[in-house]
């Protein structure tokens, strides 16, 4: 079964690594992306030029400022523009905004707009609702992304026109609405005493993180509007090398930006003492290269106007000389004229301001890399001018250039190593972190002031509660700060939708002295602040499976190692131990199998050899040798193993982890994690979970009775690690002998190989044994949360190999 995921852009990434282990059935697309495609397999050929679709709104209200009435007064002014773009997107996207607008703004909106779609058509340009339609009709025509069985729509809230393609392709499949949620998650609230304080605090949890090896696509950040943080996240961060996706800069920002806008506002405004300051900065303005002396003459220089003033006082300095002469060229015949002569204009200006003009590759990579982005951007806005012949005075070029520069955004470096991710809160909700931290949540800020539109009379559909919802959820544990004041020191309110913070208590009380015990008796913690501790801890942080089979194996040694986190010192030796020879044999398995997911699996002689090389290779690595004995069972492994995926059952996974495993207890719910090393599927979509072993299995009556306590959680957690397929068993997969030792379901023992007994089950068997298993593992866990260590392992052999036995003193074999 193939799905089809829809997801906002901003997680696109995240997704896709989390489902990287199901590639072959998982698609992940944004809307714009599934457009693409559509339109690609229907053959469509469109171009598209954003700047050119601002060009044409600026084009559309000059050609009508002197008939409009009812817009009339604000046409000049440039946040119209921007306006106008916001009302003919939600025409093109289908919404109704007409309800509320009176009868003479509909009358303009609609002729601004048709005149707008003819230019856009001179120039061959099809916006993305234009592409959207496109797509819309081929999608009616036929049937598009024909593999696809499901369409998961995650975190996505579509307008008409969206919503009207995907319930076309939605027909003869199943579409799913999926806002993912953490159940029960972990909330605090910090404060802060001011931003700078707050992101510091955000940012030292995130270090911390790090420096304990979470991965990074799971943490997150959000603040209500991420770009008023951006001066204090850049510094912060940098200081506490906190590797982030930094947002997206203007071309306006760039230095090259300032200075193109600068250059033109200093001919409009009459070239001002501060307009040479600006432009001969070092690393801001042109890169003229002024000596100190040159400089310094500036800056004792008078407040004179005018290009032929300036040339005066400073023209007799060689540097100065030459960068009057420039300036003044540059600006000559700056008057009304056609675009496209501007285009020309700004297109010689950039054959003067290479990029190596300030900086070469060799002296710093990552500023001329940026500079580089910033010129590319400029001669795009260039080109796209040259098109456009209508007449435009300096003022509005200016206007228009600034607009231009304002929307056009220079993404950061590229790297290819995670990172986190920061967003706004109302990006939340479409994707779900094992730690959120959300920022700036004060009154006025979140939830954002929102206020029915001026024309259209329409205000925005999420409500507060909602927007809270998907923001405590987002995370198994969230964290809401807020600062006290703000920049300029003024007293903020928390948002009042966010829980209460307990205030410290201020007057002082003598604290009783609490000496903590580990006097065990027969074996139970009775010391309830540890206790209460531990309880904490693994609520928050839930078990994992081998922590679990710890505790099946000897309660005590789950205490010296989980709850006293005691390490063993490491003896040290020049031969590989069980463990290394273990870690080698998964490793080279992992290799072989993670190029035969999909495709045509290789012949047996082929198998061999590679699995035989990857095992030289791996140990050789390790600077060893693998065993003839051992090479001889891995090549009599992979052919018995290639033998049974042809018959059916084929690795579709690798180390898959899983999570999702909660037990039930009287103190709260405890989540079981853990690693399954392959999973195999059949194609009528039965799968069976494996864990390699290079020695011995536990027997199969210790399986059944649920004293294994890996397969019992194995089975356990089948049931949602692949919520679309069938599990008919776990097993342990012997390396030595081939066999398969587990439980299965009777359905498939036979195309399983393995020979009925006990641990065959039928339906209603299988059933039950998940119920026992069940029972068994909340026995277990509550055993823990209850404070019962006792010494009591489940066989001798467990204390031959017990790093712990020094502290016990149970001798091993009695």
């Amino acid at each position: 079964m193939r799905v089809l995921y829809i997801v906002p852009n901003a997680y696109v990434r995240n997704l896709r690594r989390t489902l990287s282990g199901e590639s072959g059935t998982c698609l992940v697309m944004t809307l714009p992306g599934l457009v693409a495609q559509i339109l690609k397999e229907g053959l469509v050929s469109y171009k598209e030029d954003q700047i050119l679709e601002e060009v044409a709104l600026w084009q559309t209200v000059r050609d009508h400022a002197d008939v409009l009435q009812f817009f009339g007064p604000i046409a000049h002014y440039p946040g119209f523009i921007q306006e106008l773009k916001w009302l003919f997107r939600q025409l093109d996207y289908g919404e109704d905004i007409f309800a509320s607008m009176p009868g003479e703004g509909q009358g303009e909106l609609r002729l601004l707009h048709n005149h707008y779609q003819q230019i856009l058509s001179k120039y061959g340009i099809m916006t993305a609702p234009v592409q959207l339609k496109r797509s819309l009709e081929l999608a009616k025509q036929r049937r598009v992304l024909a593999e696809v069985d499901v369409i998961r729509l995650q975190g996505i809230e579509p307008n008409p026109l969206q919503q009207e393609l995907i319930d076309v392709l939605a027909e003869g499949r199943r579409l799913e609405i999926v806002w993912p949620k953490v159940q029960e998650p972990v909330i605090e609230v910090r404060k802060a005493s001011d931003p700078v304080a707050e992101v510091e605090m955000i940012g030292q949890a995130l270090r911390k993180q790090i420096e304990e090896g979470t991965p990074l696509e799971t943490l997150g950040v959000a603040f209500p509007s991420p770009a008023q943080y951006l001066p204090i996240l850049l510094p912060v961060f940098e200081k506490l090398k906190i590797p982030w996706r930094a947002p997206e800069v203007s071309l306006r920002n760039t230095a090259l930006g300032k200075t193109v806008l600068t250059t033109l506002l200093a001919d409009l405004q009459g070239w001002n003492k501060h307009h040479l300051e600006l432009l001969t900065a070092p690393g801001w303005g042109f890169p003229f290269g002024l000596t100190a002396d040159e400089h310094r003459l500036l800056r004792l220089a008078p407040p004179l106007k005018g290009l032929p003033a300036w040339k005066s006082y400073l023209g007799q300095e060689p540097g100065w000389k030459s960068v009057l002469e420039l300036l003044t060229d540059l600006v000559k015949g700056f008057v009304e004229k056609p675009l496209q002569d501007y285009g020309v204009w700004l297109e010689n200006l950039l054959n003067q301001l290479q990029p190596e003009n300030w900086v070469w590759p060799q002296e710093n990579l990552d500023n001329w890399a940026e500079l580089v982005k910033a010129w590319d951007g400029m001669q795009a806005i260039a080109s796209s001018l040259q098109k456009c012949d209508w007449l435009i005075t300096a003022e509005q070029f200016v206007q228009l250039l600034q607009s231009l520069l304002d929307s056009y955004q220079i993404r950061g470096r590229r790297v290819f190593s995670e990172r986190v991710q920061i967003v706004s809160t109302e990006q939340l909700g479409a994707y779900t972190y094992e730690e959120l931290h959300v920022g700036g949540l004060v009154e006025g800020q979140f939830p954002p002031r929102t206020s029915v539109h001026w024309l259209t009379k329409t205000k925005s559909l999420l409500s507060r509660n909602e927007l809270y919802e998907r923001l405590s959820h987002g995370a198994s544990k969230v964290y809401l700060y807020y600062p006290e004041v703000d920049r300029e020191g003024k007293l903020n309110l928390p948002a009042t939708i966010l829980p209460k913070v307990e205030e410290e208590e201020t007057t002082s009380r003598p604290e009783l002295t609490h000496y903590p015990t580990l006097f065990f008796g027969r074996g139970f913690l009775r010391d309830d602040q540890l206790l209460t501790m531990l309880q904490r801890r693994i609520l928050e942080e839930g078990l994992s499976v081998s922590q679990l089979n710890r505790y099946a194996n000897c309660p005590y040694q789950f205490f010296c190692g989980h709850v006293l986190q005691l390490q063993p010192d490491e003896e040290v030796s020049l031969e590989l131990d069980a463990r290394d020879h273990g870690n080698l044999v998964h490793g080279v398995l992992q290799t072989f199998w993670e190029g035969y997911l999909e495709g045509p699996l290789p012949s047996i002689e082929d198998g061999q050899a590679q699995i035989e090389g990857l095992l030289h290779r791996e140990y050789s690595a390790m600077g060893a040798h693998p065993s003839p004995r051992l090479v001889r069972s891995m090549r009599d492994f992979i052919r018995s193993d290639l033998q049974w995926a042809q018959g059916g059952f084929r690795p579709k996974y690798l180390e898959k982890w899983f999570q999702g495993l909660v037990i039930d207890t009287p103190a709260g719910v405890v989540s079981v994690r853990g690693r399954i090393d392959r999973i195999d599927r059949n194609p009528d979509g039965a799968y069976i979970l494996y864990d390699y072993k290079t020695g011995t299995a536990p027997q199969i009556n210790a399986m059944v009775e649920g004293k294994d306590v890996q397969i019992a959680t194995y089975l356990l957690a089948a049931q949602n690690i692949l919520p679309q397929g069938r599990n008919v068993g776990a097993a342990y997969y012997l390396i030595s002998d081939r066999s398969r030792k587990g439980i299965f379901h009777e359905n498939y023992y036979r195309a399983l190989g393995v020979t009925k007994g006990k641990n065959v089950l039928n339906e209603q068997e299988f059933a039950a044994q998940n119920h026992k298993f069940a029972e068994i593992l909340q026995g277990y866990i509550r055993s823990i949360l209850e404070g019962r260590f006792p010494i009591e392992p489940a066989s001798p052999r467990i204390c031959s190999f017990c790093a712990f036995q020094g502290i016990c003193r149970k001798e091993a074999g009695f």
